[in-house]
Parts: structure tokens; sequence; C-alpha cells
């Protein structure tokens, strides 16, 4: 019977994909039965971050001249995160597959990322950290878009290391709306970020080690104003996790 269930299913998938027949997210083919949102050609475009990288953010070093560990950027201003993790480099074709998600609210698509997330998360041992916070939205943005795209991907990770006592701690709340830091030089950047985030309650990530998660760096400001208020509370490490960075 279970066998017959699974054959009935397949054949109803499949006679929905000749009724109507999804296409591709980037380049608008029509898909295979066996393909998701993306065809064969395309899945190849979505290409991880390859060494050497910068030990502190992630960060692609040049492969050749000095052999650096460390970006200069992080060398020269010391962020306060412990270290950053980031999959892949937000261009395109990334960058269309984002902006379908944060602003046509086309949420499914990030499980594009799902394998390079489970990958990512069996490469590093989860007793490094004892919770993962995501990094919140102002309220007033969250409701206008309806979700936290830094919750889901926390929530995709949550899913991935497969690990009772790591779990989400919403542990950061921001406070006051700030301008969209796309649009403003580094220097601004860091003005425009003080004081805009704050802890709901303090003490709770003293001494504990975390996994900061949120959906692209940039200059690392954000990530950066997070990490500082969380290790003024106490907290013992705090690294980052980000699917992309620009």
């Amino acid at each position: 019977m279970l066998g017959f269930g699974t054959e009935l299913n397949n054949y109803s998938r499949s006679l929905i994909r000749i009724l109507y027949p999804p296409y591709c997210v980037l380049c608008h083919a029509y898909l295979k039965l066996e393909e998701t949102y993306l065809c064969a050609p395309c899945v190849q475009l979505i290409q991880p971050l390859k060494a050497p990288l910068c030990l502190k953010c992630s960060e692609p070093l040049p492969p050749y001249g000095k052999n650096q560990s460390v970006c200069s950027t992080c060398r020269s201003e010391r962020p306060y995160y412990n270290r950053g993790f980031a999959l892949l480099r937000y261009e395109d074709p990334i960058k269309t597959i984002f902006h379908q998600v944060k602003f046509q609210k086309k949420l499914w698509l990030l499980e594009i990322f799902s394998k390079l997330i489970a990958s990512f998360s069996s490469s590093i041992n989860p007793n490094d950290y004892e919770m993962i916070v995501p990094v919140p939205l102002d309220a007033r943005r969250e409701r206008e878009r309806g979700f936290n795209q830094a919750l889901l991907i926390a929530k995709m990770l949550e899913r991935s290391f497969q690990k009772d006592r790591l779990r989400i701690s919403a542990l950061i709340a921001k406070k006051k709306k700030v301008l969209p830091q796309s649009q403003l030089k580094r220097r601004e950047r860091l003005e425009n970020l003080e004081g805009a985030f704050c802890l709901k309650k303090r003490g709770q990530s003293l001494g504990k080690r975390i996994l900061l998660v949120d959906d692209i760096v940039t200059t690392g400001s954000t990530i950066n104003e997070c990490a500082k208020i969380l290790k003024e509370d106490g907290a013992e490490c705090v690294d980052f996790f980000v699917l992309a960075r620009s």
C-alpha cells in the first residue's frame, strides 16, 4: 500500500507539472520533473565562496601577493565578533533570488540554499555554540514585510544542526528605524546604527557562545553592532553566519 501511495503521489505531481509547468526563477526555462525552482544550468551558477577567505569575516582574499589570513579591514578595525561565515558572493544570480524573497515574498526560494546550509552545519561542531540569535528588523518594517529573513535562515540552520539544545533565542531588538544601510558610505553606516539595537533582557548572553545570523553582510557594521551589545552583556564568543556577502 505504501508503494502504491508513493506512485500515486508521483503521478499526481507529474500531472500537475504537465498542466501547470513551473519555470526556472532565473532564466524562466520550463523545469523538468526532477528540477525544483532552478534548471540544471542555473543550479551550476550557485557557487559557494572559495578559499582563500579572511578567517575573521570570510571576505575573499587575493590569491596572490602577501600570504595574509585576515583581511586589512579586520586587522585595522578589530570587530567585536570572533569569526564570520558566509556561503556565497552577493552578486547575480544570488541578488535576483534574494530580491524575489525579500520584495516579492517568495520565501520558499530560500530552499535553494538548503543544501549549502546543511553542508555548512556538517562542517562545524554544533557544540561550539549554545544559541542561535537572528539579527532583528525594526517592528514596523517586519510588519510591512510580514517576515524577518534572518529569522527564516536561522530556522533553516537550527533544523540542519539537529541538536536539541542549540535553539534560536531572539535576544536582540531593533529599537529605532534607521536609513537603509545600502545607501550609505562606511562611516555613515556606523553612525546610522549607533544605538539602533538593544537587548530585550540583560544577562541572557552571559558566558554564552552565540551564532549570530543574518541574510547578507556588506561592511559588517550591523553584525558588529549586534556582536558589540552581546559582548558587553558578557557573551563569551559571538560568531556570525550569513548566506551571502557583498
